[in-house]
């Protein structure tokens, strides 16, 4: 009985049309039939009404049991049925039937030239967090009997100098011994002869003492007295950092280095 409730509810729609369709047109050849058997005359002719009446009496009868079935199973049958049986079912494929693709050639790989892009960037992945460094020990010298012990101010301590920045690799902004905070922009030069790109890292309280990358990767493009790269140091530890700037050849050499030193106060 089920897969009658189901072949009723996958053909429900073109069902109930053909049932719409039949009821209507055996309605009118039931008036007809009527019409018929008031105009008749002869026996023959009343006959035939009858018969053109009673045919689409039972017509309209039968019509009307299946719309009625049709609403009676999509109201009251299809809410009881379980889930799985409503599916429409999975068609098989027919292996014999089904084409096969025909073998694709192995996929050449193209060299496609690394776009120019703007320098962007990118933090260390795990930055490491330094231990404390201890101050070198220095000696200091006892008064003698009868003097008096004089405090001497402590002095600041002095910027690095510019390591090997020139013209054609220089770091302007911001400049040797700076002050800075948060986001930074990096402003220079990176000009070399056969250049082949540059590189920013810094080395400082927050990588260990070893160089971590700024870039995450060697820039292409030079750059004169423009933006070298820009990053976000707020999550960084306060305290001198150096920057080095390196500029490669064309066989990816590091042939000149231009370092400054800038204090991160966050």
């Amino acid at each position: 009985m089920e897969r009658i409730y189901i072949f009723v509810l996958r053909n429900d729609v073109w069902m109930l049309l053909l049932a719409s369709l039949g009821l209507l047109w055996y309605i009118s050849e039931f008036l007809r039939a009527r019409r018929l058997l008031q105009r008749a005359v002869f026996g023959l002719e009343r006959e035939r009404g009858r018969q053109l009446r009673n045919n689409a009496a039972i017509f309209i009868l039968a019509l009307t049991a299946v719309i009625g079935i049709i609403i009676y199973v999509n109201y009251q049958v299809a809410p009881t049925l379980p889930p799985e049986l409503l599916r429409p079912p999975t068609p098989t494929p027919d292996q014999a039937r089904t084409p096969l693709a025909s073998p694709s050639p192995p996929a050449i790989p193209s060299s496609t030239p690394t776009p120019l892009l703007a320098p962007t960037i990118t933090l260390p992945s795990q930055p490491l967090v330094p231990p404390p460094i201890a101050p070198a020990a220095t000696e200091t010298p006892e008064p003698a009997e009868g003097d008096t012990a004089v405090a001497l101010p402590t002095p600041a301590l002095a910027p690095t100098p510019l390591i090997g920045c020139n013209l054609q690799l220089t770091i302007s902004e911001p400049r040797n011994g700076a002050t800075v905070t948060g986001f930074i922009e990096f402003f220079g030069t990176a000009n070399t002869p056969d250049f082949g790109g540059y590189t920013l890292e810094a080395n400082g309280p927050q990588t260990n003492g070893q160089w971590a990358s700024l870039v995450g990767r060697t820039i292409a493009q030079p750059v004169v007295d423009s933006l070298l790269g820009n990053v976000n140091l707020s999550q960084w530890e306060s305290g001198p950092y150096l920057i080095r700037l390196t500029a490669f050849n064309r066989g990816g050499e590091a042939a000149y280095q231009c370092a400054i030193q800038i204090t991160l106060e966050n």
